[in-house]
């Protein structure tokens, strides 16, 4: 009898042992790997919009998880692969924390091409990825639409929906697009139900936040302004040398950091004079405000839209001057809050980034997408230890100058956590 059970306690391990094999083998594999992580790096505009959860900053995020064979004197245990992850993350405007984060591709040596935010409409986030359009739910990511889902809802639309971002608009009137058959749509409603294109109107509808202007690399200096015209006459930012020079040519030039590093806010009486070509402005009584400071590299700050104005503050009438610690490679940009009527600063602060991609103005604070460089953890992988560019999300509060800040150095975690900002600020206020 006793036989008996060991021969069959001996068959069940034979008859398991392939199952049991077959499932060790992935751990082995993950056991001999090391797992690397990278920085998430922030994919095109992001997006800053009014939800009924909150005032919302979106942004889309690409990052690889790299998995490295581990190597010891008898060689290598294996071979390098990477997960390509894309995220799409939602941020409290108030203080740059997360609020959730959603998953929207988990992919094997992926590319992260042809993917974007389009904009915010009838409750959803919409998103373009390679595979199709979804609508993301403001509320808390959850996929609200997708492709499937529209087309249940459009018959007529059966295979014909873009992939191409090309196809697709998002204007004051929402998302609209063309199909493959060369129809144009809008598609906006909670039924998904696609509708004849309409004009847009002069503003955003209701629940329409289109993306912020990006400056895609090229630089800083689309968010910056010389001067700004008010009813009180014309405030700018010059040197003494130019101010002389203005006030003999009647007429104001461009930023130019490299002749005059140095300015400080002036203003001016402003006139006018008839010319050949029509009326001309004219300016007169130059002298700088008695409580402005000097500042390196600066501008005033605007949301990068072409020809709009610098962000204007009330209760003190105010502007806020973008400008840097520092020159070269290792200045950091800092902003101030000049007020009138005499140009005292009622604060400055460091913003952890050295350019400005996005610039995204609300009622109570400014939100600001930028990135610094910093020593890439994976050195292993980058042999010529290049430092890496590190995407920032910061809030700034008008009235008080509270930063708040997220870094995206962070490792490649499971789909619905959120990592830690990698991004510490040393002091309230500082960088």
């Amino acid at each position: 009898m006793f036989g008996f059970i060991v021969a069959d306690s001996r068959r069940r391990r034979g008859a398991h042992l392939p199952f049991l094999l077959a499932l060790a083998a992935p751990l082995l594999l993950l056991a001999a790997c090391t797992v690397s992580p990278s920085q998430a790096d922030i994919h095109r505009e992001p997006i800053r919009a009014a939800t009924p959860e909150g005032d919302r900053v979106f942004v889309l995020t690409s990052q690889w998880k790299t998995y490295k064979p581990i190597t010891s004197r008898r060689g290598s245990s294996g071979n390098a692969y990477t997960d390509l992850y894309i995220d799409v993350w939602a941020f409290d405007a108030a203080d740059a924390k997360p609020v959730w984060r959603q998953r929207v591709t988990q992919q094997r040596s992926g590319v992260n091409m042809g993917r974007a935010l389009l904009g915010v409409s009838g409750g959803k986030l919409w998103v373009l990825q390679p595979t199709g359009l979804i609508g993301l739910s403001t509320k808390d990511g959850s996929v609200a639409a997708d492709v499937a889902r529209i087309e249940a809802a459009n018959p007529a639309l059966k295979s014909l929906l873009p992939t191409e971002d090309n196809y697709y608009k998002f204007d004051a009137g929402g998302l609209s697009f063309t199909a493959a058959d060369g129809r144009e749509w809008r598609l906006n409603g909670a039924d998904l139900k696609a509708t004849p294109p309409t004009p847009p109107p002069a503003q955003p509808a209701e629940g329409v936040f289109l993306p912020a202007r990006w400056a895609g690399g090229v630089g800083t200096w689309m968010f910056m302004e010389r001067a700004l015209f008010t009813r009180n006459g014309w405030f700018g930012l010059l040197d003494d040398a130019e101010a002389k020079g203005f006030a003999e040519q009647g007429a104001i030039g461009g930023i130019d950091p490299e002749k005059h590093p140095r300015t400080r806010m002036w203003q001016a009486r402003v006139g006018s004079k008839e010319t050949f070509f029509g009326p001309r402005p004219t300016f007169s009584n130059f002298k700088p405000l008695p409580e402005g400071q000097e500042y390196l590299h600066a501008g005033l700050l605007t949301n990068g839209v072409t020809n709009s104005l610098p962000i204007m503050l009330f209760k003190p009438d105010s502007m806020l001057v973008l400008h840097k610690d520092r020159l070269g490679d290792e200045g950091r940009l800092q902003l101030t809050r000049v007020t009138g009527p005499n140009g005292k600063p009622a604060w400055t602060v460091t913003l952890p980034m050295t350019r400005l991609e996005a610039v995204m103005p609300g009622e109570t604070g400014v939100v600001l997408q930028g990135y610094r460089p910093e020593e890439d953890p994976n050195r292993g992988l980058n042999s010529s230890n290049i430092p890496i560019d590190v995407d920032q999300i910061v809030s700034v509060d008008y009235a008080t100058g509270k930063m708040g800040v997220y870094g995206f150095l962070v490792p490649a975690t499971k789909p619905h956590d959120i990592p830690p900002s990698s991004t510490k600020l040393s002091a309230p206020g500082g960088g």
